[in-house]
């Protein structure tokens, strides 16, 4: 047997500690555990939702003094640490939410025995019953045979370690579907196209019903059947499985976990009967031939070192153990998820490699070698035949294989289809709200049926003598581009995203090595074979279909998503809906492209009263200015405090809609958004005396930022008073000119060094809890000129944000430039008054999916009158501490 341990599970449980007197040091231990760029903090989805966690909630946005510190401004309930354990939770579809675990409208109704049939019973199908044959039929030796197969074992390993690492780090049925969307999230719409038609074209269930149809006519002494038979035999199964798990989804469920275990149960028996007869062949009157002897001269006899070779039986290898991740694919329906995929597959996969390696053991040494090779698909039937005789031999035994296959093909049409619902459920195929619905059975029948269809043509439509390989070349090799995506994605996830949380973390050199295979594989087609093969097809078919299959996927990706739309003047915008059964889907709709007013032409808006409470929303199209990389590469020149002319800087101009949120200003939120507008008066008017604003106005600010975030304590470093002055030269660090430039006050590195800057003496416990910078935002006068323009922070990557340091007399801190994206978010408020804040996140130490920060700028208004009054602003920027919300 063979002994496979998964090691280097990691469990993000331990705090940070620091320990160290001097503010340099400290100062060395945070920088040390700040990200400097995790790749996002949300994701370019239209409608974000607040990523729920176990603490308290902010309050809601309409804010009072009396509201409650725990009330919910998006009006749903908090998630409580019970309902994150078990997963019995129903986040949004945005894609930063995977992490979090999602229930099915289904109910987590699998539990630890259910799961284990479901992936067991998936691996052990067709594969250990046909394959051999054919793979030591292609390699012509044993010993190479048995290599492939502990090699497969090997790299099933790998393989399962990232699905594991992903499945527990985004706990939600779909599998690669996730992770490749939560991954490559540019370009839009791209990963989740590829997924799609990989999935509907390529995930059929057809090999094991044509295995299913072979040995039960070969049970019933069918020798040279007709292939309409056999396929007619094989639709038959297909069309009752769709039927059960469609109509009848219980009896599907216990039909699987009973087939599941008479599968494994018959595996054992065939071990134990070949080493039985073996060992005691002699003795034993039903072994009326001469049993093969298998020496370690005559092992590697005939071997065929040909890559293309061994890389198409690597193939069958790998379909031997595929399924490894079919609990990934419906954790919506797993009972504790995230525990039961680690015990479960990692059981399944010990359980599997030992089984097949004795398994083929036995093959050869109770059938000779000639005849394995002769045997096609057949060997196990001429194994029992040659262990019990032509009655048991060729009747009972065959009939119990052609169950495993069936039992394979309910688990596998299980699977799929609740992976097909969920890409239907992502708008990507038509009709797709009546495909997600589990009306009227409560069973995922859409799924069923978009799976059937795809597995019947392939089972009907190539010639029958060589369907079977076919079909396992032409699902494997496009199959290692996703594994070599999926691997690759981990890796790069590793790096961008160190902040996500990562119940098991995968041994680097494993995803390394299945990575090189993925690589390797895909470079097969190019070493022709040696031997024609005998189907008469050109002998990189297979992969030429396949790559035709992905090739044609980007081609009516790119005319779907980009060149119709630029033709047609629309853009793809997604909109959340719920089904009546509970069920939330995602809708592709088409809106005006950025430009095409909405509401009417831009003279029009400008009529608008922008004071008014019944204007219309007033979005508007205007100039951004963006950070412009220097011509030499070199990194943005520093800017000087007191030092105006190191304020300019190069930039370039993007036209982009900014979306007025009147009207709608409790939608937007700290944590989903990264800003929240409130009705807040202020004692305060003018805003001329800077020791009042200090005495006076920051204690308002102090018990406002309270209320609304429930933080313990509220420390404010600065504030900036923004009047257009005369000139440029007359700007200080107290009152300034409105800033038009996209950019982000703080670092991440820099926000957390001002906690020991200004508050050294209990920098140290402050850092153990949650710390924020939230700058409070208020007109002076209502805006009428150069407002305030706010991108969502899920809509800006880490990635499209440029370190400028930013020197002080004493000190040196950092400011982000932004670079352009035609992805990003932007929104206002037209007409602000004084009697409103907005509230900036500047910086958040959460990295769990919540906004971290928002780029901001001023931005020329032009439907602004020219008479239109400067706009004047005070802006208050505050440390907001909360010690009792640990990491």
């Amino acid at each position: 047997g063979v002994n496979l341990a998964v090691t280097h599970v990691q469990f993000f449980a331990n705090k940070l500690f620091f320990t160290i007197v001097s503010e340099e040091q400290l100062l060395e231990t945070i920088l040390a555990r700040v990200p400097q760029f995790p790749m996002m903090s949300a994701l370019d989805d239209p409608e974000l939702r607040p990523l729920l966690s176990i603490t308290p909630p902010p309050p809601s946005p309409v804010s009072s003094a009396s509201a409650p510190k725990n009330s919910v401004s998006s009006g749903k309930p908090s998630i409580s640490e019970a309902e994150l354990a078990t997963g019995n939770i129903h986040p949004s579809r945005s894609i930063e939410d995977d992490v979090l675990p999602e229930a099915s409208t289904l109910g987590r109704t699998l539990t630890w025995q259910s799961a284990y049939i479901l992936v067991i019973s998936r691996v052990i199908g067709s594969g250990i019953f046909a394959t051999p044959g054919a793979i030591l039929r292609s390699v012509g030796s044993p010993g190479l045979s048995l290599l492939l197969w502990l090699v497969g074992a090997l790299i099933a390993a790998c393989g399962l370690m990232i699905s594991l690492e992903f499945g527990s780090m985004l706990p939600r049925s779909g599998g690669d579907k996730v992770y490749l969307e939560f991954t490559y999230r540019r370009p839009r719409f791209l990963a989740s196209t590829l997924v799609a038609i990989h999935v509907v074209l390529l995930g059929f269930t057809a090999s094991n019903c044509i295995v299913f149809s072979e040995y039960l006519l070969f049970a019933l002494g069918g020798d040279n059947p007709s292939g309409l038979l056999r396929k007619a035999l094989a639709v038959g199964l297909l069309t009752t499985v769709t039927f059960i798990h469609g109509c009848v989804p219980r009896l599907g469920i216990k039909l699987q976990n009973f087939l599941g275990w008479v599968k494994v149960g018959l595996v054992v028996f065939m071990i134990v009967c070949g080493f039985y007869v073996v060992l005691f062949a002699p003795s034993t009157e039903s072994a009326q031939t001469t049993m093969p002897i298998i020496s370690w001269e005559n092992l590697w006899e005939g071997t065929n070192w040909n890559w293309g070779i061994i890389s198409t039986s690597l193939f069958k290898v790998f379909y031997s153990y595929a399924g490894l991740d079919n609990a990934n694919l419906v954790l919506n329906e797993v009972k504790d998820p995230v525990r039961t995929l680690r015990s479960v597959t990692v059981a399944a996969l010990t359980t599997a490699c030992g089984m097949y390696l004795l398994i083929n053991i036995a093959y050869f040494l109770v059938v000779p070698i000639d005849e394995i090779k002769q045997s096609g698909e057949l060997i196990a039937a001429l194994f029992f035949e040659r262990i019990f005789g032509q009655g048991v031999g060729r009747t009972i035994l065959p009939l119990a294989v052609a169950l495993s296959a069936g039992g394979n093909v309910l688990v596998v049409a299980f699977a799929q289809a609740r992976l097909k619902q969920e890409i239907a459920r992502q708008g990507f195929l038509p009709f797709s709200d009546i495909l997600s619905s589990t009306k009227p059975f409560n069973s995922p029948l859409g799924g069923l049926l978009v799976h059937y269809i795809p597995s019947f043509l392939v089972i009907v439509l190539p010639p029958s003598g060589e369907v079977y390989s076919f079909i396992l070349e032409v699902e494997g090799y496009p199959g290692q581009f996703m594994a070599l995506a999926v691997g690759g994605g981990l890796l790069w996830l590793r790096f961008k995203r160190p902040d996500l949380k990562r119940p098991f973390k995968a041994w680097v050199p494993a995803v390394i090595l299945r990575i090189s295979l993925s690589l390797a594989l895909l470079a097969a087609p190019f070493f022709p074979p040696k031997v024609k093969p005998s189907n008469g097809l050109f002998y990189a078919t297979y992969a030429i279909v396949g790559v035709s299959i992905l090739g044609a996927g980007v081609v009516y990706w790119y005319v779907w998503t980009i060149l119709v739309p630029r033709w047609r003047g629309y853009r793809i915008e997604e909109k959340e809906e719920v089904l009546v059964d509970g069920t939330t889907i995602t809708k592709l709709h088409l809106a005006p492209s950025e430009g095409q007013p909405y509401f009417g032409s831009t003279q029009n808006q400008s009529t608008q009263s922008i004071t008014s409470p019944l204007a219309l929303k007033r979005d508007v199209l205007a100039e951004l200015h963006y950070h412009k990389e220097n011509e030499d590469g070199s990194p943005p020149h520093p800017t000087y405090v007191d030092k105006p002319e190191t304020y300019n800087r190069p930039f370039e101009t993007h036209q982009v809609k900014i979306r007025d949120v009147s009207g709608d200003e409790e939608k937007y939120t700290l944590d989903q958004h990264g800003f929240q507008i409130h009705r807040h008066q202020s004692a305060e008017k003018h805003f001329l005396d800077d020791v009042q604003i200090k005495s006076g106005y920051y204690e308002e600010v102090e018990q406002l930022l309270k209320s609304v975030t429930g933080a313990n304590r509220i420390f404010i470093f600065d504030h900036t008073i923004r009047r257009q002055p005369p000139s440029a030269a007359t700007q200080d660090r107290v009152s300034r000119g409105p800033v038009q430039r996209v950019h982000i006050d703080q670092s991440y590195k820099a926000a957390l060094s001002r906690v020991p800057h200004h508050l050294p003496e209990d920098a140290e416990e402050l850092l153990k809890g949650r710390v924020q910078i939230i700058n409070v935002w208020r007109p002076i006068k209502t805006v009428q000129r150069d407002p305030l323009a706010i991108a969502e922070a899920g809509s800006v990557l880490d990635s499209d944000l440029v370190v400028t340091d930013l020197i002080y007399p004493n000190r040196r801190g950092e400011t982000y430039q932004v670079k352009h994206h035609a992805e990003h978010r932007w929104y206002y408020k037209a007409g602000l008054t004084p009697e409103e804040v907005i509230l900036i996140k500047c910086f958040d130490t959460k990295t769990d999916g919540r906004a971290r920060r928002v780029p901001h700028t001023a931005f020329i208004d032009p439907t602004a009158g020219p008479d239109a009054p400067p706009r004047e602003s005070i802006e208050v920027r505050a440390l907001v501490f909360h010690p009792d919300d640990h990491e």
